[in-house]
């Protein structure tokens, strides 16, 4: 008997171990851009100028650990699943606690706003009939949004026993955006995202977006903005999608954020009528082969990317919803 005791603890503990490993290792790249299915998502709007996708299954209320914090909305989905959004950094019960342990922290733009999302876990022993998920082990990623101009800082968490559910329930955190910001006319679809300074085509992935009019209208007028061929490397553009899937008629809107350096720091679809497979691999070209900045341009801009008959076209144009 005592040896079968022995046993269970000893699996117990792997398990537990295993499941620890796993999460790191799978954590990794929580700021890459995933695969966006919210076709059945239904918008919110939250804290601060913030809207956002909310998973089916998801309902607000319940009883949950960010019910003992103010300024705090959450969503459960049973008693395993949680979405919580709230004023500040992050959840208050993880600054306070002595358990949690930080697995993992990237940093990335969603939203036009600069992002980190922290990855910890932890371990409940003993849980009372009031303590959410129960005994076991526990996961929490939390997107920090942080204040842009009057805009308050806010965060995303979102929990689950299992850390898988992490990695699948993330999209959530790519459907932000907020009022006022630069893509907040854009159609209510998930934007995409680039990375930070490094982007490569494996980072910048295009979102589906719904096509919008187009009114006219003069960059030329504007000063300080810089000509197409002082943006991009056009020929090496032409000469990488001519080796792949032809582009179809159509446009894709870009808008670009360059931080105080140069380097590119914000890379979004605004707008585009293309199919989501030109999209991505139009904006993975377009992401590696930008010029350096023009530290008298203005720091952010849209490019705008025509397909036809003849080629890809490009113009410059305001980040001011003039998409030309």
């Amino acid at each position: 008997m005592r040896r079968s005791v022995l046993g269970c603890s000893v699996f117990a503990a792997l398990s537990i171990v295993a499941a620890r490993a796993s999460a790191s290792t799978r954590m990794d790249d929580m700021c890459s851009q995933p695969k966006m299915k919210t076709d059945k998502w239904k918008s919110r709007s939250e804290y601060a100028g913030m809207t956002l996708l909310m998973p089916p299954g998801f309902v607000a209320g319940g009883y949950s650990r960010y019910s003992d914090a103010q300024d705090t909305h959450f969503y459960n989905n049973g008693d395993q699943r949680w979405i919580a959004v709230g004023m500040g950094r992050g959840p208050i019960f993880i600054e306070r606690s002595r358990f949690a342990t930080e697995k993992s922290e990237c940093e990335t733009m969603i939203g036009g706003r600069r992002v980190t999302i922290t990855v910890y876990d932890w371990i409940v022993e003993n849980a009372g009939p009031l303590t959410p998920g129960g005994v076991g082990a526990h996961f929490v990623a939390v997107a920090r949004f942080y204040p842009q101009g009057a805009a308050n800082e806010v965060y995303l968490a979102l929990e689950s026993n299992a850390p898988s559910d992490l990695k699948y329930y993330r999209q959530v955190f790519w459907t932000v955006s907020f009022e006022g910001s630069p893509l907040a006319g854009a159609p209510a679809a998930p934007t995409a995202v680039a990375t930070l300074a490094t982007a490569t085509p494996a980072s910048v992935a295009a979102a589906p977006s719904a096509p919008a009019a187009a009114p006219a209208c003069d960059p030329a007028t504007v000063p300080g903005l810089p000509a197409a061929d002082a943006v991009l490397d056009s020929g090496v553009v032409r000469m990488l999608i001519a080796s792949a899937a032809p582009i179809p008629k159509g446009y894709e809107l870009m808008a670009l954020q360059f931080a105080g350096s140069g380097e590119l720091s914000g890379m979004t679809v605004a707008q585009s009528d293309l199919p989501e497979a030109s999209q991505r691999e139009l904006t993975s070209v377009i992401a590696t082969n930008l010029k350096p900045h023009d530290a008298h341009a203005p720091s952010t801009f849209l490019l705008r990317i025509d397909s036809g008959d003849t080629g890809l076209h490009y113009s410059v144009l305001p980040m001011s919803g003039c998409t030309h």
